[in-house]
């Protein structure tokens, strides 16, 4: 790892290069941007559903503890402290100071839920609301959306999910509403230009040239479900390659303060970004991975550098859409597959723990600045427990989803968008 400019980098914590190398200290105002008082304004009251979601998914098991339910002074709280927030008498992790000033554009829920202590089976029951099934792929929250929400704009050719750092298949609903899958945002578009030395007449055969080769498959099998979901998907990403369309997840056309401001540095900062763009341009659910919060031996170093990172990220995510008139028609969810046990292990680490954790939501016409439900000092639920059901249902609602209705695999099983009959959307965020 070098650092220009530093001659002494034995001498720098890997928290101060991270600071340095984030440019951290430059993102409070945006270089001129953004106004900072139309942050932390009231939230626009609106009847209409939301248009978007952008997930942040802290994959691996974020510590609630060490984020969003500190408990100072404690033993179980190792050395984290606590900082007032702007929702009165809410504290967070001392490490997250850009999301504290602005939690007020969110609400809080810190009786998150469930029984799996699996990473994958976590994430799975959190992406898609059902338990693993050997004989059965289902379908995501970001499939659901993209189904029921429909595409961007039919000339934009935008696809209607996108997934940036991690990858889900779409289950019953078949390739059409599967996400398109970005590893790197800052190449986000290579995927999507000629690649050099073809050309574009060389392109253009190639794809006569399998037209060809396929006619006599298609003519044994017309109409068939599965050749018509492959072209679909095929046509789909052809039409992404025109310019006007491959032009929006192209982050050089983004100014280098704006690339700045989000972590320039920070695959996650620039996931974010382009997330921004995304939903801009009419992308109806994103989601960006920040992985890396597994943290088994030395807990309180990585936490410290991923809420850098995410602080970083998150506060220019919220200021940007604020100011762009984005936020009131885009839900930002933030949340991870389970949270970190209380007790700290010989390794000065956190394990797996499903009994409760931290969730952040807000915008999409959803209330703000709400502390809904409450651990007991991180350890159960002490008030209020929200399951993933109870959260896929509010999502559903504030993007004018019916939750309860029944959707059909090609075999003919029955399933409901939110398995569970007796979850309901979370009050709090409607009133």
């Amino acid at each position: 790892m070098f650092c220009t400019g530093c001659e002494n980098y034995q001498r720098m914590s890997r928290r101060e290069w991270l600071r340095s190398a984030l440019g951290a200290a430059g993102g409070a105002s945006f270089l001129g941007f953004f106004d900072p008082s139309r942050l932390h304004a009231a939230p626009r009251k609106d009847t209409r559903t939301a248009d978007s979601v952008i997930l942040l998914w802290m994959s691996g098991g974020m510590s609630h503890i060490d984020t969003f339910d500190p408990q100072p002074g404690a033993a179980i709280g190792g050395p984290t402290r606590a900082i007032p927030t702007s929702i009165d008498g809410v504290m967070i992790s001392e490490h997250l100071p850009r999301l504290a000033k602005s939690l007020g554009r969110l609400s809080i829920i810190r009786s998150t839920t469930s029984n799996e202590f699996d990473h994958d089976r976590a994430a799975y029951l959190m992406h898609t609301g059902y338990e693993v099934l050997p004989s059965m792929k289902h379908s995501t929250l970001g499939s659901i959306v993209a189904k029921y929400k429909g595409p961007p704009k039919q000339d934009d050719n935008l696809p209607p999910y996108v997934s940036i750092g991690i990858d889900w298949a779409a289950g019953y609903f078949g390739p059409k509403f599967a996400p398109y899958y970005i590893g790197a945002a800052d190449a986000a578009d290579r995927n999507l230009q000629v690649s050099e030395g073809i050309g574009e007449r060389r392109f253009t055969d190639r794809l006569k040239l399998l037209h060809e080769l396929d006619r006599s498959f298609r003519a044994r099998y017309p109409r068939h479900p599965a050749l018509e979901e492959y072209a679909q998907h095929y046509n789909a990403a052809l039409l992404m390659m025109r310019p006007r369309t491959a032009k929006v997840f192209d982050l050089d056309d983004e100014p280098e303060s704006m690339r700045e401001a989000y972590g320039a540095r920070s695959g996650f900062g620039q996931g974010c970004l382009l997330a921004r763009r995304l939903v801009q341009a009419g992308v109806r659910f994103v989601e960006v991975a920040l992985p890396g919060w597994d943290t088994h031996q030395n807990n309180f170093e990585i936490v410290t550098e991923k809420c850098l990172e995410l602080d970083i990220a998150v506060g220019a995510l919220l200021a940007d859409l604020t100011v762009r008139g984005l936020f009131d028609r885009t839900i930002v969810l933030l949340t991870s597959e389970f949270g970190r046990t209380p007790a700290i292990n010989d390794n000065q680490g956190r394990d797996h723990f499903p009994r409760v954790w931290s969730t952040l939501i807000g915008g999409g016409g959803l209330a703000a600045g709400r502390v809904i439900g409450a651990s007991d000092a991180g350890q159960a639920v002490a008030d209020r427990a929200v399951r993933v059901g109870d959260l896929h249902a509010t999502l559903c609602q504030a993007m004018g989803i019916d939750f309860a209705q029944t959707n059909h695999s090609p075999d003919n099983r029955p399933f409901r968008i939110v398995k569970d009959p007796a979850a309901l959307p979370i009050a709090e965020l409607f009133s």
